[in-house]
């Protein structure tokens, strides 16, 4: 008698399995928290449980050897790869630290609900699956998974009419999103009967007596993937399918817009690659000059849209928009090196975010209005003289973002510009170029409000917990230190582009 026996080796998703089971223990916990009416602060004990899953997790995927472990797992519908490895990697870490800045926030805005804890869980469980996801199916449901748990966290403040209409934009966008990227697939398996991307690139073959590499006509093809890149367009937020995204970061609580700014973005990146540059490459001439299009359009939005905000939400959601314009710019080289420099730009972008949106949760105001949750920039007026720490840290994380010599920032920004010249893309990188300097103005206005507007009284500000600073201090030695020595970060995209090519 044979046995077959499932051993650690062959679980590729391990990490995700003690998540999965975790969050359904986490959900029995706070079932019986609720009953037990000796606990008036459940959300507390859920969060710091959440960040010892989401540590453990992350020591399972640390200890993860890829050069032994099952490449592809599940009928080859999981992958796991150098690409998938450090994309969770950093989006866990980066969760840890969302999580933690959540705290007093939630007690503020008195959402003392588990549920709440549990959903950005479920999120983070769908971006890992997404990051590994090795066909159409799985990436789909990892999507929808991560999508319905950010409809519900938009709009779970129920009292607000703001973050109910967030929710229902945020749902219309992604219902309308999905059924995108569902007909796109579809239309895939149709043509070709299969939905893996390995399977993808054995479509094409070199026929000797045709000399040519098409066994067929691709038109259609190239028509289902225009579908699934409006619906990855539409969960980017890239103009012009951005729409309502500035009110849903407007309108949601502060919390829930966090996790969508920073979290996010580079799991749907990871799809984008593994779809254009593992399994059609072939095709991606012919899609080349929209993505160059729609990178200009979200660059010059975010940079002019972005002119006329006075709210700090909104002004970072435009923000968000032109940046993302940036990163499809590289995405759109086709390139090694427009790879590698996407990777260095969206742990830059991911790191910079973490770090203002920290700086927004601890500068609470004192005010009457307990239920004013957004900032405006006359807000940060003579934060300098309240918390001149924070200034400081507000200012350099800003300065870097919006590309101010010889900050991290500027470095991957002039590298994206680069790689576009050498891709021959010389007039879009002159458009770019423009619009960072065009979109400079509106982070150095807030440099301005903060050290030289001048007022009589400015706002007050809750003291600050020496933990929840240690965070920004962090944020900050990071942007230092890939400042003072950029090679790291570009010898850790560098590797991991050789091994997402070859």
């Amino acid at each position: 008698m044979t046995l077959n026996l499932l051993t650690f080796k062959e679980i590729s998703i391990l990490p995700e399995l003690f998540l999965g089971v975790s969050i359904i223990y986490l959900l029995i916990h706070g079932i019986f928290l609720t009953v037990n009416k000796d606990h008036p602060l459940i959300k507390n004990s859920l969060i710091y449980l959440s960040i010892l899953i989401l540590s453990m997790t992350i020591f399972l995927l640390a200890n993860d050897n890829l050069t032994v472990l099952e490449s592809t797992n599940f009928n080859y519908s999981v992958t796991n790869d150098y690409l998938s490895f450090t994309s969770k990697i950093l989006i866990g870490t980066t969760s840890i630290f969302c999580l933690f800045m959540f705290n007093q926030y939630l007690t503020d805005q008195k959402i003392n609900h588990f549920e709440y804890v549990l959903l950005i869980l479920f999120s983070i469980l769908g971006l890992f699956l997404l990051c590994s996801s090795d066909d159409l199916l799985t990436a789909y449901l990892a999507i929808e998974l991560q999508s319905l748990s950010f409809y519900v966290i938009a709009a779970f403040k129920k009292n607000s009419t703001f973050s109910v209409e967030a929710g229902l934009k945020y749902f219309i966008l992604g219902a309308f999103s999905s059924s995108l990227f569902l007909f796109g697939s579809s239309l895939i398996y149709g043509i070709s009967g299969t939905i893996n991307f390995d399977d993808f690139k054995d479509l094409y073959f070199y026929d000797f007596s045709e000399n040519s590499l098409n066994s067929f006509d691709s038109t259609l093809l190239q028509f289902a993937l225009v579908f699934i890149l409006v619906s990855l367009f539409f969960k980017l937020a890239l103009a012009p399918f951005h729409v309502w995204s500035p009110d849903v970061y407007e309108g949601s609580p502060s919390s829930s817009t966090f996790f969508f700014a920073v979290v996010p973005k580079i799991a749907l990146f990871v799809l984008l690659l593994r779809i254009f540059y593992y399994s059609f490459y072939n095709f991606f001439d012919n899609f080349r000059y929209f993505l160059v299009l729609i990178s200009v359009f979200s660059v010059l939005i975010g940079s002019f849209v972005g002119l006329e905000q006075r709210k700090l939400k909104s002004l970072l959601a435009y923000s968000s928009i032109s940046h993302m314009g940036y990163s499809l710019l590289a995405f759109s080289t086709g390139t090694f090196e427009g790879l590698q420099m996407l990777y260095c730009y969206l742990t830059v972008y991911m790191l910079s975010g973490l770090c203002i949106w920290s700086i927004f949760f601890l500068t609470r105001l004192k005010n009457k209005y307990t239920q004013k949750q957004n900032k405006d920039l006359a807000d940060l007026l003579l934060l300098r003289k309240s918390n001149s720490f924070l200034a400081f840290s507000f200012s350099v994380v800003l300065l870097s973002i919006a590309g101010f010599p010889p900050m991290i920032g500027f470095l991957v920004k002039f590298g994206i510009f680069l790689v576009s010249i050498e891709a021959s893309l010389y007039f879009v990188a002159l458009i770019s170029i423009l619009c960072s300097v065009i979109s400079a103005f509106y982070y150095l206005r807030i440099v301005k409000v903060m050290y030289f507007e001048k007022g009589l009284a400015g706002k007050l500000y809750y003291p600050i917990t020496s933990q929840k600073a240690i965070i920004v201090v962090l944020c900050l030695f990071l942007l230092f230190l890939l400042f003072i020595n950029p090679t790291l970060l570009y010898l850790f995209s560098y590797k991991l582009s050789l091994l997402m090519l070859y």
